[in-house]
Order: structure tokens, then C-alpha cells, then sequence
């Protein structure tokens, strides 16, 4: 600006009659230097710009198709507010080039038999609790431990802190490629037709165990357990087979098990894990395209949405379903619940010393997840 000034005021200088104006004017060319670099640097730019790129359409490569399958009902609020809706998601983030087909109540494999279904490549997608599977996840357990959450929200984000800093938590689904894992809502001791009101009360009961983890805990505090898929609780409450269960909320209306339940004790017992897994060699078949486009709708996001509708289902069910079915919430005090952590204490600690054995960070991973949770 102060260089132009100058150019203008030597210029107007220029053009008076008088001899003392002539020498000023002799010396414009060397003030006149920076307008013109000045110039150059405005103009060039707008005269010498390529012309604007022409959008061209992202190339996705070939279409497919995907099966997804899982073992819970076609109506499990999951499946119909998460899955479908993502499901749409992903076509359209793929322009169409990913279709996925959903086959839900085991079409395809039952609970147990989900992951290795899909590390085997019988379906793409698969959903379903590690825990279904005992001993092949055992570092998963982490995010079951008795006690330790208060909510799906929360048992979630531990569990990606979790997972994005212990490699040998991923490693344990080395032969996938895991879009999701996220805890459920917490879970619950229910019983047919005894009320569970002390450590004393749990002494000699069957309890249906949804893993490796609780069962250790629940047979810690006196019960007798029998491992077994959610879909299979009712028949077996219902026939005597079981005197209850421990189940996360969220799944009890999913099943509708309001008819087979008396007794309800709030505990926060446990929090499943979940996870959403894909068959490696399909992952890696997909166009460069289709994979960026899946993975901006999965990985945490994708966690703690899915948990936020656990959370949102176990809240509704508390507040509505169990008291439609007259099924009794029994409280424990402060007092009582010291004692059911205190009596599952030596289960997590095998199962640090157990994972300390094999070479994994079994105390960090504690330390950590105590850290987060203010739990001990």
C-alpha cells in the first residue's frame, strides 16, 4: 500500500510543467519496481489458475452383496433401529455397490457357532457375544467383569480404551475384521420364584450364566450355573431347568420373559460384550472406496450408538416392563452389595493372574479399567 501511495504521488509529480518536477520523475522507475511485483502477484494468479476440475464420480469398484446374520428375533430393537437404518447407510456411502442382507434368529448359525461362522467365510457379517463361545475370548472378559459398569455407555468407552491400547485385545479376533465391540446395558439376577435379597439367598439356586466370567462369579457366591444362549431361557425357567438367570434388562422384554419372572434383583451384576465382526478375506476383496465408506460408519461411533439403544431399551424395560408383569425389584444395600463384590474378588484376580500367565497385561488392563470406572 505505502509503495503505491508513492508510485501515485511521483506520478502526480510527473505531469507539472517545472524542471525541479522532471527529476523526481526520473527516479519512478525504481519505485515503481515493488507495484509491479505487487501486481504480478495479484493478477497472475486469477490469469494463470487452471481452469476448475470437473467432479468426477467416486469409483467403487463392482457391487456385492453381504450376509449378515445373528441369533436374536428380526424384532430385537438392535436389528430394527440400528442395523436396518445402517444398513441403508452403508448402500448409499457406497453408491450403491454394498448391499446387505440380514438373516436373524440363527438362519445361519446359532449364537455359539456366529464368529467362527464367519472367520470360516459362511457368512460376511456376523453378530453375536464372545462369550457364547467359552475360552476363546478370554481377554474379551474384561469388559463382563462383575460389578464393574454402570451402564452401556460407559462399560463401552472402557472398552475402546481398552482396545485401542492393548494390541493383544485385538489380536484375540486376529482372523476377522472387527467393524464394532461394545458392552450391552447391565445385567440382572432374576428368578422364577425365589426372592434374592442376600449372599445367602443365591446358595443352592441353577442360575442360566451368559458367560465363562459370570458363572465363575456366580458360582462364587454359593449358586450352581448352566451356561446357555439367551434364546434358549425361557423354555428353561419355564420347565424348571433353571430357578433364574442373569440377563441384561435390554434382553429380558427382547425374549419376553416377564411371564417366566417373579423376582428381580438390582445388582448391575455384569455388562455383556458384543461384537460386529466380518469375515477377512470378503474385508479385503471390497474396493478401496467401499472400505473407507463402511469405516466411517463403524468402529466407536458405531459402539456407543449401538450401547446408547441397549442403555435406552434396559431404562424403558425397568420403567415399564417389569412392572406391567408384576415381576418385584428387590434393592440391596450398600452393606449387602460389599459383600457380593467382596465374595467375586478372587475371580477377578484369577483372571488377572491368569492372563499374566499367558503373557498378557491382565494388571494394566485392570488397573486401567479401575482407573475409569472408580471401581476398588
Amino acid at each position: 500500500m505505502t509503495a503505491a501511495v508513492s508510485v501515485l504521488a511521483l506520478v502526480a509529480l510527473a505531469c507539472g510543467d517545472g524542471a525541479e518536477d522532471e527529476a523526481p520523475a526520473a527516479e519512478a522507475p525504481a519505485e515503481e519496481a515493488p507495484a509491479e511485483e505487487a501486481a504480478a502477484a495479484e493478477e497472475p494468479e486469477d490469469a494463470e489458475a487452471p481452469a476448475e476440475e470437473t467432479d468426477q464420480p467416486q469409483d467403487f469398484g463392482d457391487p456385492v452383496t453381504l450376509t449378515f446374520g445373528h441369533p436374536f428375533p428380526p424384532t430385537d430393537p438392535i436389528q430394527v433401529n440400528v442395523w436396518e437404518p445402517w444398513v441403508e447407510q452403508v448402500r448409499e456411502a457406497t453408491d450403491g455397490t454394498v448391499d446387505i442382507e440380514i438373516h436373524a434368529g440363527g438362519a445361519l448359525a446359532p449364537g455359539p457357532q456366529v464368529y467362527e461362522n464367519t472367520v470360516a467365510g459362511a457368512q460376511d457379517i456376523g453378530w453375536t457375544m464372545p462369550g457364547y463361545t467359552p475360552g476363546r475370548f478370554p481377554i474379551t472378559q474384561i469388559i463382563e467383569a462383575p460389578f464393574a459398569f454402570g451402564d452401556a455407555v460407559e462399560g463401552t468407552e472402557v472398552a475402546w480404551e481398552l482396545w485401542e491400547t492393548f494390541p493383544e485385545f485385538q489380536e484375540e479376533y486376529g482372523d476377522t475384521h472387527v467393524l464394532a465391540i461394545w458392552a450391552m446395558d447391565t445385567g440382572d439376577f432374576f428368578t422364577r420364584d425365589q426372592p434374592v435379597e442376600s449372599l445367602e439367598d443365591v446358595a443352592g439356586l441353577t442360575i442360566r450364566s451368559p458367560a465363562p466370567l459370570q458363572g465363575d462369579a456366580l458360582e462364587a457366591m454359593g449358586a450352581s450355573t448352566v451356561g446357555m444362549p439367551a434364546p434358549e431361557i425361557y423354555d428353561s425357567v419355564e420347565r424348571g431347568v433353571i430357578d433364574g438367570y442373569f440377563l441384561a434388562n435390554s434382553a429380558t422384554r427382547v425374549f419376553d420373559l416377564g411371564a417366566t419372572t417373579s423376582y428381580r434383583t438390582a445388582c448391575n451384576c455384569y455388562t455383556g460384550a458384543f461384537v460386529l465382526a466380518m469375515n477377512q478375506g470378503q474385508w479385503d476383496q471390497l474396493s478401496p472406496a467401499q472400505q473407507e465408506a463402511i469405516e466411517s460408519l463403524t468402529g466407536k461411533d458405531l459402539a456407543l450408538q449401538v450401547a446408547a439403544e441397549h442403555q435406552a431399551m434396559g431404562d424403558e424395560v425397568e420403567a415399564e416392563y417389569w412392572p406391567e408383569n408384576d415381576v418385584e425389584t428387590i434393592e440391596l444395600s450398600d452393606e449387602e452389595f460389599d459383600r457380593w463384590r467382596e465374595a467375586v474378588q478372587p475371580v477377578f484376580d484369577g483372571w488377572i493372574e491368569e492372563r499374566e500367565a499367558e503373557g498378557v497385561p491382565g494388571q494394566a488392563m485392570a488397573d486401567m479399567l479401575f482407573d475409569l470406572t472408580g471401581v476398588n
